[in-house]
């Protein structure tokens, strides 16, 4: 074969010859003549050769560390790997490579490797890289947590938001577990949609979520676009508002995906998503909402999950409501998640152990900030009681008549009857919002007996009706339209009942009388709106129906400048949402919503004031309210208040029932000491959720107080049985704990601070100025680094650079350290790289003893590498048990220490001994987090020093 054929070797790169029986190491080229000649070192006693190149073949062995010397100028090395095994293939030596940056395996050319000599080596024969190798070590011990650190939490990237410690513990604990199908039941308000977009950061550096699809609310497809992008620079996409899939070969070009999941599950665009393909990573937002009950049939929603199950091997389901009670439906919802546990689910009672595997959650009272603080202020719940107007008492004796006469033609057979009955319950739930909303709705049901309604041709399917209702689907606020719909389309134009008409006139006479005294309205504006604007704050207003938020709104622009008051409901599209939730948080006093801004949406940025207006028959809505305030980012303790009507049977019930729930709340959380208010909000919020009062309240048509009274002794009994069933069902959750945190090393601002100190000099950086207590740093970059990093403007010669992310953002000219910094990046590889040196110290420690620092890594089942995790192993001076993530590793990693004369044993081969105790101990770790999804991929010594 002709010479210039041959890959001329690099330095350093191991070699051998036919008749030599030892390894030699080439330490030198040159070229004679258009002959290539290689010099190469013997063996140990270090005989020098020259040869030809074309007499040298593959010297490397298995174990062998290497670092790979790519020949382009334009490929980046792939770093630093171990020999796994040698072949020869078309008449070229390769030499296979496990690289410790990725755990990926690649056959490289022999002559292009470059033997190391690794932390293991240099630690038996002690040698150190000078008087600063304790520096160093230091260094790329820090840089090396750091990375790791982000790998497993995306904490250390760049976006728009500084995560809390307990999103910091989800995204650790799914990136350190073998999979990820996990349901996330953080209580509402405590960042759900951070955590996503942290996990998306840790999930993208091991590229694993490149193809990503949102499933959520509708009222919500905007804001997680906006926090998204906002906090987390990740552009998604709308799927029927950005863009629109004809064919399935368009989805090539869509891989960051939000939808609403009514339009996903809708027959039209179903199949459309079985074409999209395989997905990374699936989030379902607010997950409870995926029915599934025993003995009922299967909801388009949970056949959408079911589908999209089959496209991706990571699913996250969000919800702040995940078991209500309903055990079957908690179960189902496991199920799509983990469909390998369905025997275990079925043994749930019994062995609630597996709900771990599963379920991830973290409640408002336990939850700090990095220092401990407890984040939420609380929440005061007031209960403003509303008189019983003379005009009231008599409009709502002639209105339970004119309900009770419904009732009973209600009991006529077939779709009639069914139609006639939950008009009387959709007008009872209407008068306990306000007299507006029943009005609004006689009115329409006169125009109808008198023939003025416009005709409806598309009958409304009373099944899906009752679901969407129930489960307060954003759309369904203006429900006397609805009811109207129900009647043309289902009854005739005829009265409901002889005497109908006069009824309706009779009532809808009586209703100036109510309004001109209306009570309710009157302390609204008086004990809550007019003191809110004396204080100069913003008030949240909430009620279920458009009716009545139309008669606040008016009532709000009589009485202050139009421009004061915003709106949301479900007739408005996204946009117009969006535009409100501005005017908002800019200059606008109120906010009155209805049911359509009660889920997902955020509006605590200035506000911390809300009025229930009106109780929701479905109790738990009043969580979901306000939880729009009552979340992270929350500065002020959360004020509600409930106006409590006593006008009518429903709201008696309602008040009733708000009175048992918190009367049972403060006993259950008797046995709380420091924390009992904050449990006490979370117990009436988990028993509100629960109790199904809108089934109780319709059912008892007859409207008898002592039925519904024992009634809902009973549902609250079974309420607290299904709250103290979910309690034991979450009992081996492992929550959010501070004590732990605190004691846990995690890293942050500091840290990475703290490496920038120590590692611009080497780099020849000089830092100039240390500005804002030190955590910007004004520095002087030198002629070879100028231009070369896009953060920092052409050329520049004196740039500031800082890791608090605050600062960052709110002053110019700051260029944010970060995993996305180019220049923070470059510093961290190169810290790690050989070249920096540092892998053996011998250290001025706190305790005397052998520190190991490993990576130890795992794959999946077709050998992808997964997830891996940062060691450190100390084996103390004298003693035979090694132990793991040693207190003093933190110690050394944040303080210089001086460099000292390694005096603990001198002997290669006993120093090796000592190290193979922290190996044992290491392999034992990975072996002992292997399951059947995750098996070892490596195990790494990445540095060692002896503290004496």
């Amino acid at each position: 074969m002709h010479e210039r054929t041959h890959i001329i070797p690099v330095n350093d790169c191991f070699v051998r010859t036919e008749g030599k029986g030892v390894l030699g190491v080439v330490v030198d080229i040159k070229e004679d003549r258009g002959t290539t000649w290689v010099k190469v070192r013997w063996g140990r006693e270090g005989i020098i050769e020259w040869h030809y190149v074309s007499e040298l073949r593959n010297g490397f062995q298995p174990g062998h560390i290497v670092q790979d010397m790519p020949r382009s100028n334009t490929r980046r090395t792939l770093g630093v790997g171990t020999v796994q095994a040698c072949r020869t293939i078309g008449g070229r030596e390769q030499v296979l490579i496990r690289l410790h940056e990725t755990g990926e395996s690649r056959w490289l050319p022999f002559e292009r490797l470059r033997r190391l000599r690794d932390a293991r080596i240099k630690y038996a024969r002690a040698e150190p890289s000078g008087d600063d190798s304790s520096e160093r070590f230091r260094l790329k011990a820090l840089a090396y947590a750091l990375d790791s650190w982000n790998q497993v939490t995306g904490a250390l990237d760049r976006f728009d938001v500084d995560p809390l410690p307990h999103q910091i513990d989800i995204v650790h604990k799914i990136m350190t577990s073998e999979q990820t199908n996990w349901l996330i039941a953080d209580d509402v308000g405590l960042g759900k949609t951070i955590e996503v977009g942290l996990l998306l950061a840790a999930m993208k550096r091991r590229r694993q979520a490149r193809r990503v699809l949102v499933v959520c609310p509708a009222g919500v497809v905007r804001q997680w676009q906006d926090e998204m992008e906002d906090k987390f620079n990740e552009a998604f996409r709308i799927y029927g508002y950005d863009f629109n899939v004809n064919q399935a070969s368009h989805w090539a070009e869509h891989n960051k995906v939000i939808v609403s999941i009514d339009r996903a599950k809708s027959d039209g665009h179903l199949p459309r998503f079985r074409e999209s393909g395989n997905w990374d990573i699936v989030v379902f937002d607010e997950a409870h909402h995926l029915s599934k009950n025993e003995h009922q049939a299967t909801t388009q929603r949970y056949r959408l999950a079911e589908q999209l199950r089959q496209q991706t091997d990571s699913f996250i389901f969000l919800t702040g409501t995940p078991h209500s009670g309903r055990t079957g439906h908690f179960i189902n919802i496991l199920m799509l998640l983990r469909p390998d546990l369905q025997r275990r689910f079925e043994r749930v009672f019994t062995d609630p152990t597996v709900v771990p595997e599963v379920v991830l959650r973290n409640q408002k009272s336990l939850v700090t900030d990095a220092a401990g603080n407890r984040i939420f202020r609380g929440q005061d719940t007031r209960k403003i009681a509303v008189p019983f107007s003379e005009p009231a008492k008599r409009f709502d004796a002639a209105l339970q008549h004119y309900l009770r006469n419904g009732y009973s033609a209600s009991t006529a057979s077939g779709a009639k009857g069914r139609a006639i009955g939950f008009v009387m319950t959709t007008y009872r739930k209407l008068a306990s919002s306000s007299i507006a909303a029943i009005e609004t709705a006689l009115r329409r049901r006169l125009a109808r007996l008198d023939g003025l309604a416009k005709e409806m041709n598309q009958a409304i399917d009373m099944r899906d009706f009752d679901d969407a209702f129930r489960e307060g689907v954003d759309g369904w606020d203006d429900i006397e339209n609805v009811a109207e719909h129900v009647t043309a389309t289902t009854v005739s134009a005829d009265p409901f009942f002889d005497g109908e008409k006069v009824e309706i006139q009779d009532l809808l006479a009586a209703t100036k009388s109510v309004k001109d005294n209306d009570t309710k309205l009157d302390q609204f504006l008086k004990e809550i709106v007019d003191p809110v604007v004396a204080e100069n704050e913003k008030l949240l207003i909430f009620t279920e129906y458009r009716a009545t938020q139309d008669y606040l709104v008016e009532h709000l622009n009589k009485r202050y400048p139009r421009d004061a008051v915003a709106q949301i409901n479900g007739g408005m599209n996204l946009d117009q949402k969006r535009q409100n939730i501005q005017d908002f948080n800019a200059d606008a006093r109120f906010m009155v919503t209805t049911e359509a801004g009660g889920e997902g949406i955020n509006l605590h940025d200035n506000c911390h004031i809300l009025v229930n207006y009106d109780l929701p028959w479905n109790p738990g809505r009043l969580v979901q309210r306000a939880g729009r305030l009552y979340r992270y980012g929350q500065e002020e303790r959360v004020a509600v208040f409930n106006l409590v009507a006593t006008d009518g049977f429903d709201n008696r019930a309602l008040n009733m029932m708000l009175e048992r729930v918190e009367n049972i709340a403060q006993d259950m959380s008797g046995v709380s000491t420091e924390f009992r208010p904050g449990l006490e909000t979370e117990i009436v919020g988990e028993l509100l959720e629960r109790v199904d009062i809108a089934s109780l309240l319709a059912e008892n048509r007859m409207m008898d107080l002592r039925r519904t009274e024992s009634d809902i002794d009973e549902a609250l009994q079974r309420a607290r049985n299904a709250k103290t069933q979910q309690d034991n069902l979450f009992a081996h959750i492992e929550g959010y704990d501070p004590q732990a945190a605190l004691a846990m090393h995690t890293f942050g601002t500091e840290d990475v601070l703290a490496f920038l100190e120590g590692i611009l000099s080497y780099k020849g950086v000089r830092v100039r100025n240390r500005l804002y207590n030190g955590l910007v740093l004004e520095v002087e970059l030198p002629e070879d680094l100028r231009g070369q990093y896009s953060e920092f403007a052409e050329r520049a010669t004196v740039v500031r650079i800082s890791p608090d992310r605050e600062l960052a953002r709110r002053l110019p000219n700051i260029a944010p350290m970060d995993f996305k910094s180019p220049f923070f990046a470059s510093l961290i590889e190169f810290a790690k790289s050989p070249e920096f040196k540092g892998e053996y110290a011998s250290i001025e420690g706190p305790r005397s003893g052998l520190l190991g620092l490993y990576k130890l890594r795992w794959q999946n089942d077709q050998g992808i590498p997964r997830q891996e995790e940062l060691l450190t192993m100390f084996l103390p001076e004298g003693i035979s048990d090694a132990e793991q993530n040693p207190d003093l590793f933190g110690h050394l990693l944040h303080e210089t220490h001086e460099h000292s004369t390694d005096l603990l044993t001198s002997k290669p081969q006993a120093r090796l001994e000592r190290l193979k105790v922290l190996d044992a101990t290491a392999e034992r770790i990975l072996a002992s987090r292997c399951t059947a999804l995750r098996h070892p991929n490596d195990l790494i010594l990445l540095a060692a020093a002896n503290l004496v």
